[in-house]
């Protein structure tokens, strides 16, 4: 049984450096992102075991009051309304501050991830011929140039632990 062999890109040691950069700041806004994302979610459960009578409660945007929807007993035309409760001033403080946290931190992460994107790309157009004869997906550039990356290459990449190499990452077995 024949064994594939595999490209292989060889890192330079800006692109090294690069790539290290990158791949930090990707595991950094993941980390914020999942911080973000439980603060919020603790808080949210906090405030729902202190008002059980607000089964699946939402907050108002304006993060005034948290709000269920309570099933009514009467007949046509109302079968439910709006059950409300008022949020402290420290509850809305700190709901807003948890809120705008895990909206950035969420903008952060797409940003990070753009960025890794671009980079192996841009990796990839820089190391990589496409042959007239495989296939390859069209990307833009962060330089706006369009360009191909081809097959294997399309899937991403994965780096040793140094990064000072890369393989396609469907070359990989799982």
């Amino acid at each position: 049984m024949a064994q594939e062999v595999v490209p292989i890109i060889y890192l330079s040691t800006s692109e090294v450096a690069k790539a290290k950069q990158t791949a930090q700041d990707l595991k950094s806004a993941q980390d914020r992102n999942s911080r973000a994302a439980i603060e919020w979610r603790n808080f949210h459960q906090s405030y729902q075991v202190a008002h059980p009578e607000l089964a699946g409660l939402r907050f108002a945007s304006d993060f005034r009051v948290a709000f269920a929807r309570k099933t009514l007993s009467s007949p046509f035309p109302l079968d439910a309304e709006a059950a409300m409760v008022e949020l402290s001033t420290e509850e809305r403080q700190k709901a807003e501050s948890l809120h705008r946290e895990m909206l950035e931190a969420k903008r952060m992460l797409d940003q990070a991830q753009k960025s890794w994107s671009d980079y192996w790309q841009q990796l990839v157009v820089d190391h990589v011929s496409p042959s007239p004869a495989s296939s390859g997906v069209i990307v833009t550039l962060a330089n706006g140039k369009s360009a191909t990356i081809p097959e294997p290459w399309f899937n991403g990449v994965l780096f040793t632990a140094d990064f000072r190499i890369a393989v396609p990452q469907v070359a990989v077995p799982r």
